[in-house]
């Protein structure tokens, strides 16, 4: 009973404290309430043209659009706060939207909040063609819905900044029907854009531009972004179809078909001026362009994830061109013939299909110059991904290029496609320069020199890895190889000698680090040196024949250490597989047989390994495996022919 009396006592206690010595003091002002960031905005608006923006809460931005020729530089702002806010820059202070601008919304104490205000003007579509000359200005965004056409001599001019967009499939074409001209010239602080109207573009949402022969030679584009183009496999980004314009500073991306496709039609199709453009980014080639107007690309381009330059149409051009290193390789599907001067690129490689091949000077007077360095040389080699030897064809120089044509530090690489028929080749009365070349991994032979073909200079070159002999050539030409050069034949392999001739001038055949092979019988007039070490090989019934029709000279003087070598080219000869060697009466006694070696010849018996119709000196030779009577014979009535350290013995006949 106490207990229950005291908790009552205590517990009116507490509300006598609570109601009397507790009252809350009803005199202290309420704090005021923070207003969300996305509430602190009550609107956003431009007096003059009168606009109202649109207020993303979330994203903090606002967007307002005014009509189409409003000026952006300069506009007034109407701006409601919610209570204690304030905002800068302030309302009622004109500002230059050409650009998004930040305000800050502040309270004080609090943290602050950033806004992005844009003032936009509505898209500008473009659903039809364009019939008279118009501008299309940077204040707006073009929307080009469909095919559209410029024509009826009208111009079209861009202005720097501007943005035209393409609805799926859409093009913009210039001079179909009649004259046109596009000039769209931006700068780099203000690109002209050609890009897709979708949300999330990818390669080939649109066709392309596209410019057809009545475009007139004054179009020009410089500082275009040409993006996402090439919806047709069959359309490149950029079209140039029969006509010529200038791309300079241009940039073409992401086509899912060409980057450019020039077209050539009636002398044109190509370039005023093309530099400093970069392509990047192409399912097909950056460009495909005619041979004859390849000449027109200049420097400062540059290529980028594409599959190169494709060649197309032939090259026929006495102005002298010079075709660039671009970076990428030049890609030859077909023949390529090249008529004219020419200059190629130190650095420069061509990369060729099966079929591909290049043909000099076939057609017309050709100075072809193919300079490279040992730092940059000039590669032709294959396009296939693993390339075997006989890829591609071949590089031919006809009897119409000149004499100061050259190769130099040149790479041919997997031609050869026939097995007789050489990576290189030279036809008719050609002559060039070719030194510091590399040839190999050819189908065929090396270099041919066919006929009456030979060399400026042959020189400092590397053959190997060829399916047949590294060289082939004319003894008139013979005289051409220099020294020194890289040969590696195949087994049973050299350098395939044919042909007669009478020398007007002294001449040395010079050692080669291959065999010669001897193909047919030949005749040798004239003054000629043979080089300590050379080895010749007779193909089946062949032999020389010296001295026949005009006086003759023949010094073949080898050392005991490098003789002279004249043996059967047999994989495994025996005993008479060729005739030999033959003197007649032209040969003069100055001549001399010096350290020679002569094995597996007379073939017949009444055809010795050393016939000699006329004496000269024969020392220190070995005649060795003849299937002849005798190893060297002397015609009746000459003086024994003078001589010692032979291993044969002379018997007159």
């Amino acid at each position: 009973m106490k207990q229950t009396l005291f908790r009552l006592t205590g517990i009116l206690f507490i509300v006598f404290i609570a109601l009397n010595g507790c009252k809350k003091d009803t005199t202290t002002t309420p704090a005021a309430a923070v207003v969300s960031p996305g509430k602190q905005i009550i609107y956003f608006k431009i007096v003059t043209p009168a606009a109202t923006g649109v207020i993303d809460t979330i994203a903090k931005t606002i967007v307002i659009s005014v009509p189409t020729g409003t000026v952006l530089t300069s506009l007034s702002t109407d701006v409601s706060l919610a209570t204690e806010y304030t905002i800068s820059p302030a309302s009622g202070v004109a500002q230059n939207f050409t650009n998004p601008v930040v305000y800050t919304v502040s309270r004080t104490g609090k943290a602050s909040t950033s806004w992005t205000v844009s003032v936009v003007i509505p898209d500008v579509t473009i659903d039809q063609d364009i019939t008279a000359s118009t501008t299309w200005t940077s204040d707006k965004t073009y929307i080009i819905t469909g095919d559209r056409y410029v024509d009826n001599n009208s111009v079209l001019t861009i202005q720097p900044g501007t943005v035209i967009k393409f609805a799926t499939g859409a093009s913009l074409t210039i001079g179909y029907t009649n004259n046109a001209t596009l000039i769209a010239l931006g700068t780099s602080a203000k690109p002209i854009i050609f890009t897709s109207s979708a949300l999330a573009p990818a390669a080939g949402a649109w066709k392309g531009l596209i410019l057809y022969p009545n475009t007139l030679n004054n179009t020009s584009l410089a500082y275009c972004n040409i993006q996402y183009a090439g919806s047709n496999s069959d359309v490149a980004a950029l079209n140039l179809i029969g006509c010529d314009i200038s791309v300079n500073n241009c940039t073409i991306s992401n086509s899912g078909s060409f980057g450019i496709l020039a077209y050539y039609q009636n002398s044109h199709g190509g370039f005023v001026t093309f530099t400093n453009n970069a392509i990047t980014n192409t399912v097909k080639y950056g460009l495909e362009i005619d041979a004859e107007e390849l000449g027109s690309i200049g420097t400062g381009n540059t290529f980028t994830s594409t599959k190169g330059v494709h060649l197309s149409g032939n090259y026929t051009n006495t102005t002298a061109h010079t075709w660039k290193n671009l970076g990428v390789p030049y890609i030859i599907s077909n023949e390529l013939d090249i008529d004219g001067n020419l200059t190629i690129e130190a650095g420069t490689t061509f990369k060729f299909d099966a079929n591909g091949s290049i043909s000099v000077g076939y057609y017309g007077s050709t100075t072809f110059i193919a300079d490279g360095t040992s730092a940059s040389p000039i590669t032709f080699t294959s396009s296939a991904a693993t390339p075997t030897a006989g890829a591609w064809s071949s590089i031919t120089f006809y009897e119409n290029t000149q004499t100061n044509s050259k190769m130099n530090f040149c790479i041919v690489d997997y031609a050869g496609a026939t097995a007789t028929w050489g990576a290189v080749n030279l036809t008719g009365s050609t002559s060039i320069t070719f030194t510091n070349n590399i040839v190999r991994n050819s189908g065929g032979l090396g270099v041919i020199a066919d006929g009456d073909a030979g060399f400026q200079a042959f020189a400092n070159n590397t053959i190997n890895t060829c399916a047949n002999h590294v060289i082939e050539i004319s003894t008139k030409h013979l005289p051409d190889l220099g020294t020194p050069n890289t040969l590696s034949p195949a087994t049973g392999k050299g350098i395939l000698i044919s042909g007669n001739i009478a020398y007007a001038n002294p001449v040395t055949w010079k050692k080669q680090n291959a065999d010669f092979y001897v193909a047919t019988t030949c005749d040798i007039d004239g003054d000629l040196t043979i080089e300590a070490g050379s080895t010749f090989r007779f193909i089946n019934d062949t032999y020389f024949d010296f001295g026949y029709y005009s006086n003759t000279k023949v010094t073949a003087i080898g050392t005991s250490i490098s003789p002279i070598i004249f043996t059967s080219a047999a994989s495994s000869p025996v005993a008479g597989a060729w005739r030999g060697l033959i003197f007649e009466s032209n040969t003069q006694s100055n001549s001399a047989l010096t350290y020679c070696t002569i094995q597996y010849g007379g073939k017949y018996a009444d055809t010795p390994p050393i016939h000699l119709y006329s004496s000269f000196p024969v020392n220190n030779t070995t005649i060795l495996n003849y299937g002849s009577t005798n190893a060297a014979e002397y015609a009746t009535g000459l003086t024994l022919p003078a001589g010692t350290g032979n291993n044969f013995t002379w018997v007159a006949n």
